[in-house]
């Protein structure tokens, strides 16, 4: 059964799946690009700065309030050989600048040109509760982080850059990740898009999430470890979005995370490769 602070963390940020999952609901999310697909010739003025009235009614018009829920299977931890069910918010809501997204929390897009978008946000960097993972082994607190992006829009794909830092608590460390993705529209109504993203952590990380220290190793029978910086996963999502109606949609994703070096060795760790799934449905007013 979930818990009342588990799914508060899911309201707040939505899982790692759910991040890639609003990839797809909402393909120009953080994006200005959409503006250009609109009407190139006043996308160009918006990236100059010179804005007319014919301007702003564009920038108006690429703002939008999306809703939904749906569930994702994924690991309790990462490393993790339990799965659980959880219920998960999508939500992607962009008014001017400012943006509230599941996975990329809620935010300011800094730059916004039809080719690039770099901001920042606030966003819940997740950990892992006592039970569960083995007994003597403490959990991973969550933490309130701060997040630095830049995404790029070329020949149809867009590519992100990332850096995530624990502030409530800075032992939980930084993050940054290279994301690709390239959506392909199957039918009018069908979007499907294959995207692949790698994850570096700093010591900080590593060894908050997937270390295990003399009195865990005492307590809990496993061998003691100090992890250090390095990659920690990479993750592949197909995923889709069918328009049902102009304001309903169906979403889906799965896909597969893949643990590596540093977070691989930790005696944490049950599975290092491990599948992903989404379904849910959104609504655009």
């Amino acid at each position: 059964m979930t818990s009342p602070n588990s799914l508060i963390r899911r309201i707040a940020t939505g899982t790692w799946l759910a991040a890639t999952a609003l990839t797809i609901a909402f393909p120009d999310a953080a994006q200005a690009g959409s503006a250009a697909k609109k009407d190139p010739a006043s996308a160009a003025v918006l990236a100059s700065g010179a804005e007319t009235k014919k301007d702003a009614e564009t920038k108006k018009d690429d703002d939008h309030w999306t809703v939904g829920a749906g569930a994702a299977w994924t690991p309790k931890f990462k490393g993790s050989d339990d799965y659980e069910i959880e219920p998960v918010p999508l939500v992607d809501v962009k008014y001017g600048r400012f943006f509230a997204r599941t996975g990329d929390g809620i935010g300011v897009n800094v730059l916004q040109t039809p080719v690039f978008a770099a901001g920042v946000a606030v966003n819940w960097m997740r950990g892992y509760d006592d039970d569960d993972v083995p007994d003597g082994v403490e959990g991973a607190d969550d933490a309130l982080s701060a997040r630095l992006f830049l995404s790029a829009r070329f020949n149809g794909a867009v590519a992100t850059l990332e850096a995530t830092q624990g502030v409530s608590d800075t032992d939980r460390g930084m993050t940054v990740g290279v994301g690709l993705a390239y959506p392909v529209h199957a039918t009018d109504r069908l979007t499907l898009t294959p995207s692949l993203g790698v994850t570096w952590a700093n010591e900080k990380f590593m060894d908050g999430y997937f270390g295990i220290d003399g009195a865990e190793a005492s307590s809990s029978g496993l061998r003691s470890y100090a992890p250090g910086s390095g990659f920690r996963d990479v993750t592949l999502h197909l995923s889709a979005r069918y328009r049902v109606t102009d304001s309903l949609s169906a979403v889906g994703s799965i896909g597969v995370s893949h643990l590596l070096d540093e977070a691989a060795n930790s005696p944490l760790v049950e599975e290092r490769t491990q599948p992903l799934g989404l379904i849910g449905l959104t609504y655009s007013f």
